[in-house]
């Protein structure tokens, strides 16, 4: 199951023991479906659940012995998606009377019935039922209403800012769509809307995160790390090789051989590694020290094989 259908799951199953809760619910759910007007209620949605619980809080809570179609359809990709529709318009101008709007001009959200902040939650949960969708937490944080007109797109921008969540909105293909990128924002909305449990596994999905970017730093860092040392040691190497292949180990001064022998045989090894194996053991900075001094005799010897070089080209023309 995805991420947005358990939080739905999670919002459809909230058990309310104040019929105000389950009211406000309601006029959430049906005042951000498709259409909620006398000529036309519907809902529309990929999830059955949904659409039943639209049909069974009108028959329940309003008492209405209305004629409510629920059905199902299939899009050109041939997943499912459900509508609800409310066919009869006495029954529709009941439901209009129901919650407020049945005044001229008819209100764009009637907020006259919600008294608390609870009943706020709830009206937001109902919704988010009707209209929401999340991405998965551990993919991006993102979660949004798509809302058929701009002015009740508005409207819950408005009623989320009270409890300082402040989602961002957009035109896209006939609908207007609140939506919020914050994690903390997405936490408190979640839990403002009767899902806490949800809001803690976003927590502890933050949490993961966190530490897998904080793993993930400093095995970078022991990396760019290891690569320079090896780059490093590669060119000891390749420098040491040279001065006993051309001038053998007893050229060098007798505290260099040992680190230069070790050197060679074991380019792998850290300074510090080095230093520990050393007869006479040294620190990193007294192994650096001496490293040193080997490139500056290998840079010495270098030297010297330019300037005999032009005398030697010399000595072969005549």
């Amino acid at each position: 199951m995805s991420f947005a259908n358990e939080l739905k799951r999670q919002l459809l199953h909230q058990r309310y023991d104040d019929v105000r809760l389950l009211r406000a619910r309601t006029h959430g759910l049906l005042r951000f479906s498709k259409a909620f007007g006398a000529q036309k209620m519907l809902l529309q949605t990929e999830n059955k659940e949904v659409a039943e619980l639209y049909a069974d809080s009108i028959f329940g809570l309003i008492g209405l012995e209305a004629t409510i179609s629920v059905n199902e359809y299939k899009n050109k990709n041939g997943k499912s998606f459900f509508c609800a529709t409310v066919d009869d318009q006495d029954d529709r101008e009941k439901i209009l009377r129901f919650f407020g709007y049945d005044q001229s001009p008819a209100p764009v959200m009637n907020l006259e019935q919600v008294q608390s902040e609870e009943e706020l939650g709830a009206f937001v949960a109902g919704a988010f039922v009707a209209c929401g969708s999340m991405v998965d937490p551990r993919k991006s944080y993102h979660l949004e209403f798509v809302v058929p007109d701009q002015e009740l797109c508005m409207g819950l921008v408005r009623i989320l800012s009270t409890i300082r969540v402040e989602p961002k909105n957009f035109p896209r293909r006939g609908n207007f769509v609140a939506y919020l990128k914050d994690s903390g924002e997405i936490e408190d909305l979640l839990g403002f809307m009767g899902a806490g449990e949800l809001s803690l596994e976003i927590m502890n999905v933050k949490i993961y995160k966190s530490i897998r970017n904080q793993v993930n730093r400093v095995q970078n860092c022991e990396f760019a790390n290891m690569e320079k040392t090896i780059n490093a040691s590669s060119v000891q190497v390749e420098e040491i090789e040279y001065i006993l292949n051309h001038k053998g180990l007893v050229f060098l001064p007798e505290d260099l051989r040992e680190i230069a022998e070790l050197r060679a045989e074991n380019p792998e090894m850290s300074l510090r590694e080095l230093g520990e194996a050393l007869s006479q053991p040294l620190t990193r900075s007294g192994v650096n020290h001496r490293l040193k001094r080997l490139s500056g005799i290998y840079n010495q010897l270098m030297e010297q094989q330019k300037g005999d070089r032009p005398a030697r080209e010399e000595s072969e023309k005549k």
